[in-house]
């Protein structure tokens, strides 16, 4: 079975490189749009193609392993869950809540929209949040856990 599993994975990376490298190898933008008109339209986008398969693929598996979880180790399983849960609605009050960063203040060398710029902060503020809360729960875990069990 790891045989099988290990010439599966250098087979998807081999078709992703390859691919990749057509891709890679296309128009620039300098080209002018009939060509990145012309490449769009050709056989050479499967890099894209086989990237949406992967990252689809990705997505099925990861719900069909927490169907799987949730049959087997229940308890734990929806604990994972609610913390996904939490970190989604952690990230939807950041976004809505705003940012008071601009273009101007952020001083892009690109244009960006508001949007993007507070999809960007949400987060940054929602990951940083999520680490404060781990790197705190690593330090005091072990003095809460000999509380409790001080308790007993």
């Amino acid at each position: 079975m790891n045989l099988i599993l290990t010439v599966t994975r250098y087979a998807l990376v081999l078709i992703g490189v390859g691919l990749s490298i057509m891709l890679f190898g296309g128009p620039t933008v300098a080209d002018g749009k009939a060509a990145m008109t012309e490449f769009r339209e050709s056989g050479k986008m499967l890099a894209i193609y086989y990237t949406l398969f992967i990252i689809g693929t990705a997505v099925v598996s990861v719900l069909g392993f927490f169907l799987y979880q949730i049959a087997r180790q229940p308890k734990k399983t929806l604990m994972s869950i609610v913390g996904i849960v939490v970190a989604f609605i952690l990230y939807f009050i950041m976004y809505f809540s705003g940012s008071s960063d601009t273009m101007k203040t952020l001083a892009l060398r690109h244009e960006a929209s508001d949007s993007v710029i507070a999809a960007t902060s949400a987060g940054v503020y929602t990951i940083g949040i999520c680490i404060s809360v781990g790197l705190l729960v690593v330090v005091f875990g072990p003095f809460m856990g000999k509380l409790r069990s001080s308790r007993k």
